[in-house]
């Protein structure tokens, strides 16, 4: 059976990548993660990235020189801090953009909604990079790189990603039970991660119960007694709402009685890692695997 399983979750990735329709000429017509048609008429040269998300994505794709102007948030690689600054993530500044002139602007959604419809007015070409679960994570990726002329590229690093999905899905299957397990966005007020979430999404596909998972919003506010309730097995926390000391939520009163902190299975994960949605994410359910069922992912 588990063999037939890894089998299958093989094929499955042979099987996106086939289904891949690529185009080697311009102009060309997608629609973005949000359904808006975008026609990019030529190979663009000068890209602009309004979200660390999408910065990452592109100096995945090899598409670094390409680059002239990026956000004050986007830190990673180490090469995107030296590109031109075009404001904050949340509001990125118009008339920068403009003067860098852009012949492509890769953006997302929710807060810079309004940003793309002004954007979209000037008349210059705007993708939205808005996924919501790991597989749309890859299937955003793959565009961006067919929108941008990588598609060589875009088609081997989809293929990485979904190997390195499959793979963890397949080990996470061979588990023998499926810990309940606890995701801390903050602390005060306490915020998991629900349904509709990166998160959420990851700690399924790693072979755990997220004790979230059945919230009514994707962002729920936790009280201490809906938690000692559920008493999760493990607790996983962004390092900006627990620190550098995981084990110090022990403190916390109350929290001394849930079987995760007596147990000590408390752990970490980088910000940047779990809730940006680009190449990494695949890195953070390697990372929570890992949490979730050491014995299997050593």
């Amino acid at each position: 059976m588990r063999r037939f399983l890894n089998i299958l979750n093989l094929i499955l990735v042979f099987v996106f990548i086939a289904n891949i329709s690529f185009a080697s000429s311009f102009p060309l017509t997608v629609k973005d993660d949000v359904g808006r048609k975008v026609t990019i008429t030529k190979e663009p040269k000068r890209i602009i990235s309004t979200a660390p998300s999408v910065t990452e994505t592109l100096f995945a794709l090899g598409l670094e020189e390409k680059i002239v102007g990026v956000t004050t948030f986007c830190n990673y690689p180490e090469e995107a801090k030296t590109k031109e600054k075009i404001g904050t993530f949340q509001s990125p500044n118009i008339e920068k953009i403009l003067a860098l002139k852009p012949d492509l602007i890769i953006a997302t959604g929710g807060v810079q909604r309004q940003v793309v419809e002004k954007l979209e007015e000037l008349g210059i070409p705007v993708f939205v990079s808005y996924p919501r679960t790991l597989e749309e994570v890859i299937k955003s990726i793959y565009t961006i790189g067919r929108i941008c002329g990588a598609e060589k590229n875009a088609k081997n690093l989809a293929f990485d990603l979904k190997l390195r999905v499959a793979k963890v899905t397949t080990k996470a299957a061979k588990a023998k039970s499926k810990p309940k397990v606890f995701f801390e966005l903050w602390h005060e007020p306490l915020m998991s991660a629900g349904p509709g979430s990166f998160i959420d999404d990851l700690i399924k596909k790693a072979g755990g119960i997220n004790i979230a998972g059945s919230a009514k919003s994707a962002y729920p506010i936790f009280s201490l007694e809906q938690l000692i309730k559920e008493d999760p097995d493990i607790i996983i926390g962004a390092e900006s709402s627990m620190g550098g000391n995981p084990l110090e939520i022990s403190k916390r009163p109350g929290w001394d009685t849930l079987k995760a902190v007596r147990n000590q299975k408390i752990y970490t994960i980088n910000d940047d890692i779990v809730f940006r949605s680009g190449p990494r994410l695949v890195l953070a359910l390697e990372i929570i695997a890992r949490y979730l069922h050491p014995d299997l992912f050593k």
